[in-house]
């Protein structure tokens, strides 16, 4: 549940590959990378709960991305991908190696005793980037703040 009016949603699979894929493959070459443009991120608790309420979710992986931001003509703004995660053998107990942390996006098939089932797991992107959403004072927020940071 929101408290202000920042959206959240689950983002379709294919934008979320190509969210990634812009973060992996932006061109800095020849350019200074600045890293007061991407200082944190800001996630409500509740939205961390909505994504740990999937289905057999034992663990949060999160990827970095850069999606369009409709406020700066088309611009690429970072963004923060999170999905449900669990060990292979949660899922499948005859995995191989039930162990390894797989990532639940999208169809998933999981195997529960004699009972195979079916389950859609979502992408999220809660975060809110630092700058604009920053907290000058903490201690994590280092150098000086700037017009960019609310």
């Amino acid at each position: 549940m929101q408290t202000d009016k920042t959206p959240t949603y689950a983002v379709p699979l294919k934008d979320a590959e190509q969210w990634v894929t812009n973060w992996v493959s932006a061109n800095t070459e020849g350019k200074t990378l600045d890293p007061t443009d991407m200082r944190a991120f800001l996630v409500h608790r509740e939205d961390f709960i909505e994504l740990l309420r999937q289905y057999d979710t034992e663990y949060v992986r999160l990827y970095m991305g850069r999606r369009k931001d409709v406020d700066s003509d088309g611009q690429l703004k970072a963004c923060l991908l999170m999905v449900s995660a669990t060990r292979q053998g949660t899922i499948d107990p005859k995995a191989s190696d039930p162990d390894l942390i797989v990532d639940l996006v999208g169809q998933v098939t999981i195997q529960e005793d004699d009972t195979t089932l079916e389950a859609n797991y979502q992408v999220f992107d809660f975060s809110q980037i630092c700058p604009p959403m920053c907290d000058p004072t903490s201690p994590l927020f280092i150098g000086e703040p700037d017009a960019r940071c609310q």
